[in-house]
């Protein structure tokens, strides 16, 4: 990695190198003492991250038509809304760079630990739920989703980087896939956010279309919670379109979804060997390193992910005695959904953060292509689906 003095002509994803064991950045010339820590600006980016976090999970949540269908999962996640909002901000207002070390401690720092407790939503006994013929049309899904966007790179019609993203994305789990990725592949701060819009944007339109189509087609509400868990990105999506169809088609769409997550970690190995064993088109070739297929971030993804399997995170009872100013209380809660909300809430205020260091200027570079071979390969995949449905029934 090449020196510079300027801290701005960094990506995130760049001094995110440093947890695949490669040295932190240099940001001053080597003949002078690196600059203490100053706590002020760092708390006052986290802050400003955080503050959007709470207006990105308040518009996300808002009760308006059609996003009631679940009652309480509104389709778009806020990982999307705290992107625009950060986008937003950032190209209206003058920021100050008084912000950008605490977004930047945001990204660095505290995103790894969110990956890291995300395993905690995995249960790999869900896989078994699903029966070998969902599970073989699970990986399917992922193996034509990635390779779809393999293709599309060799085609030269989208960048390494950028179609590995939208690759996972459209495979497993939308912007969560994404932003999980996105370290282990090296991926610049313009390709995540274009990447979480392109998938978030595809899986609304297939929200929406899925459930008129199989009403035409007068699918059983068991075949359409498969179609709809194998076909739709993200996670809230798939339940809304799940439980508009039935009861049932929401239940099966639900398992089916979880296992497609479940999938996530290995997934992220072989994203992982791909990035290191191949040359990326627009960049240097990445040196195969075994240590490099498991940075700390994804082993202690994996490890949480079986700790939740082996039900090794606890439900905790905590027993507040009682005093002359409260009264004896009893506070329940769920280990394993602790973490997740806390990874939530930290994968949120890390995109916030990405949000508001983004131009829109920089973003002009990307073009349309990419997202129209995200809708060609949700297409694609949607309709292989289908197909094998039909047959199998």
């Amino acid at each position: 990695m090449s020196q510079t003095s300027n801290l701005s002509n960094y990506a995130w994803a760049d001094y995110l190198d440093c947890m695949d064991g490669l040295p932190e950045p240099m940001i001053l010339p080597s003949n002078r003492a690196p600059p203490k820590p100053r706590y002020v600006p760092l708390m006052l980016g986290v802050a400003a991250a955080g503050l959007v976090t709470v207006a990105a999970i308040y518009f996300s949540e808002l009760p308006f038509a059609p996003f009631t269908l679940t009652g309480d999962r509104h389709p778009i996640e806020p990982v999307m809304v705290a992107i625009i909002i950060g986008m937003i901000i950032a190209n209206l207002l003058p920021l100050p760079k008084l912000l950008q070390p605490g977004l930047r401690f945001t990204i660095k720092r505290l995103l790894p630990i969110a990956v890291i407790l995300l395993g905690a939503r995995l249960d790999f006994f869900n896989i078994l739920k699903v029966g070998f013929a969902g599970l073989g049309m699970s990986l399917l899904t992922i193996v034509a989703g990635i390779g779809l966007f393999l293709l599309f790179i060799r085609l030269g019609w989208v960048k390494y980087k950028l179609g590995l993203l939208l690759g996972i994305g459209t495979a497993i789990c939308g912007g969560t896939a994404i932003v999980a990725a996105a370290p282990v592949i090296g991926a610049d701060d313009k390709d995540v956010t274009f990447g979480v819009a392109t998938v978030t944007l595809c899986g609304l339109v297939a929200m929406f279309l899925l459930p008129l189509a199989a009403g035409a087609m007068h699918m059983s509400e068991h075949a359409f919670g498969v179609w709809a868990g194998l076909s739709i990105h993200q996670t809230p999506q798939v339940i809304a379109a799940g439980f508009a169809y039935g009861n049932e088609a929401g239940d099966t769409a639900t398992i089916v979804k979880l296992a497609r997550v479940c999938l996530l970690a290995p997934a992220l190995i072989v994203l992982g060997w791909l990035a290191a064993r191949f040359d990326a088109p627009d960049g240097p070739q990445r040196r195969f390193r075994l240590r490099g297929l498991f940075p700390m971030f994804v082993v202690g993804f994996l490890l949480m992910a079986l700790l939740k399997t082996l039900g090794l995170l606890p439900d905790v009872n905590l027993q507040i005695p009682g005093s002359t100013l409260f009264d004896a209380r009893s506070i329940d809660f769920n280990l394993a959904r602790l973490c997740e909300t806390v990874s939530k809430l930290v994968i949120i205020a890390a995109m916030a953060a990405v949000g508001l260091e983004t131009r829109f200027s920089a973003l002009r570079h990307t073009g349309v292509r990419p997202l129209a071979l995200g809708f060609a390969a949700a297409g694609i995949i949607c309709a292989g689906i289908l197909g094998l449905l039909f047959l199998t029934a």
